[in-house]
């Protein structure tokens, strides 16, 4: 190894030795001390190394220091149901994926009737599709499956990698992917996340129904924003987009040919999940004792039962997913370790014994209390916007979370529930950096799209962005969580 890449391990070591060290700090405690070094020692690892390994050490130093034992730090990890629930939800968007229901979804709405003759609405149809099927799939996943369709089209119809239309175009499928991050818990394990913390911290529960109402509009509204953006802001010549555009469009969609029993039924199965997540917010007050069930039986196991019904199920002797694509190509790895982390730094941070919490309080209820409360909320948006579009939406989304709930809980300015649900669904769109999310970072590294010209719009978009949820984004979740 050479000197420069000893520089970050190095600096992450002498970081963490330094907090177990030194005396603790008031109102900090030796414990609190402890826990600070893991979790800066953390930091400086995802973002000048990645999440992988940086995250796995995370789970392991808790236990190494002395702050948990194994049992109490893989329970509160590796052994959390979010982690289940993501394996699941990894499962059902792969079958999507390789039963070719994905495919035909995007080609579907681009030759819907109000798509012929119109190159603006053709793109604003596309990546609407890119965004719905976003809502149930990973966004790495749908960025990848989308682009993959793109790539042939633009090249049909004589445009080349660099061009204005098709940088703007594949940048495009990456944000409207990006867009679908905060519209539902399914695949998105920011949201599930936030649900569960805001059940654990401040004893409210918001189930699959409620987020979809808050977070569906939202994600609509920003893919409206997109496509204003990209019509008079971006303007790229779409003279090439003609009429042979349609027809290989309509010459694609012929061969593949009617819609496939193994996309019935991959569909079927994925339906049937999404209503058993769905059953506890909707029939409460109708079947009580079907609600009660269903809450009892979690989100996890619905998944996990799916995704293993699709390795089950064959058509013609063939699995329509199996374990292996289910395993290799189907998960995240990077993300399920990132989630193991997230869930072990946040018990920990959160526990009063450390005299963390007191400290954040102490540090920022200057910020909650002397200024008008919309004044706290666009800094706070400003903040997890601004970060998220520099690092992962996961880790914003936490580090904003733990500084600026627990402030507004302990000097009772604005709803601190609406607050965490706004705070998870801004932390999300990130469009300006390959660092941001996977998803522009497949953007990029495809080739088609040049660095310099999504960071230049990108960043066009974080103030409008800020303004959406400071004045639609938390309104709408007072409505909505109550």
């Amino acid at each position: 190894m050479s000197g420069k890449s000893w520089i970050t391990p190095g600096v992450m070591v002498v970081v963490l030795a330094v907090f177990q060290l030194i005396p603790p700090i008031e109102p900090l405690t030796a414990l609190g001390m402890k826990v600070a070094g893991i979790f800066l020692f953390t930091i400086i690892g995802w973002v000048f190394i990645g999440v992988g390994y940086p995250s796995l050490l995370c789970v392991a130093l808790f236990v190494l220091v002395g702050v948990m034992t194994p049992e109490t730090a893989f329970a509160a990890s590796w052994g959390n149901w979010i982690v289940l629930f993501m394996v699941g939800c990894f499962g059902l968007s792969e079958g999507l994926r390789v039963t070719g229901f994905s495919r035909r979804f995007a080609f579907w709405f681009m030759t819907l009737p109000i798509t012929k003759g119109r190159p603006w609405m053709l793109m604003a149809m596309f990546l609407l599709a890119c965004t719905l099927l976003g809502c149930v799939m990973s966004a790495v996943v749908t960025t990848i499956v989308f682009m993959a369709i793109a790539e042939p089209m633009l090249e049909a119809m004589g445009y080349k990698k660099g061009d204005p239309f098709a940088a703007m175009f594949m940048m495009g499928i990456a944000w409207a992917a990006t867009a679908s991050f905060g519209m539902t818990p399914i695949a998105h394990v920011g949201n599930i996340m936030m649900m569960d913390w805001i059940q654990r911290d401040l004893n409210y529960s918001i189930g699959f129904a409620q987020w979809m109402l808050f977070g569906i509009p939202m994600g609509l509204l920003v893919y409206l924003i997109l496509m204003l953006f990209f019509r008079y802001v971006v303007r790229p010549d779409m003279s090439k987009i003609t009429g042979m555009t349609t027809k290989y469009i309509r010459d694609t969609v012929s061969k593949m040919g009617p819609m496939k029993l193994q996309e019935k039924l991959a569909l079927g199965v994925f339906l049937c999940v999404l209503v058993c997540w769905l059953l506890p917010s909707i029939t409460g007050n109708i079947l009580p004792e079907v609600s009660a069930y269903f809450t009892k039986i979690g989100y996890a196991v619905p998944a996990l039962v799916g995704a293993s019904l699709l390795c089950l199920i064959r058509v013609r002797s063939q699995p329509l997913l199996t374990f292996r694509q289910w395993m290799t190509d189907g998960m995240e790895w990077g993300t399920i370790a990132l989630v193991t982390a997230i869930m072990i730094l946040g018990t920990a941070i959160g526990n009063p014994g450390t005299g963390i919490p007191q400290m954040l309080t102490s540090i920022f209820q200057p910020v909650a209390t002397g200024a008008p409360f919309n004044v706290f909320l666009m800094v706070t948006l400003l903040w997890v916007v601004l970060q998220t579009n520099v690092m992962s939406n996961v880790i914003s989304m936490t580090l904003v979370y733990s500084l600026m709930v627990p402030v507004a809980v302990a000097t009772g300015v604005g709803n601190p529930i609406d607050l965490a649900a706004t705070i998870s669904i801004t932390s999300n769109y990130a469009f300006s950096l390959p660092s941001a999310t996977p998803s522009t970072a497949v953007a990029i590294g495809s080739g088609w799209v040049p660095v310099k010209f999504m960071a230049r719009y990108g960043v066009m978009l974080i103030i409008p962005m800020v303004l959406l949820f400071t004045f639609v984004g938390y309104p709408l979740a007072c409505l909505l969580f109550r």
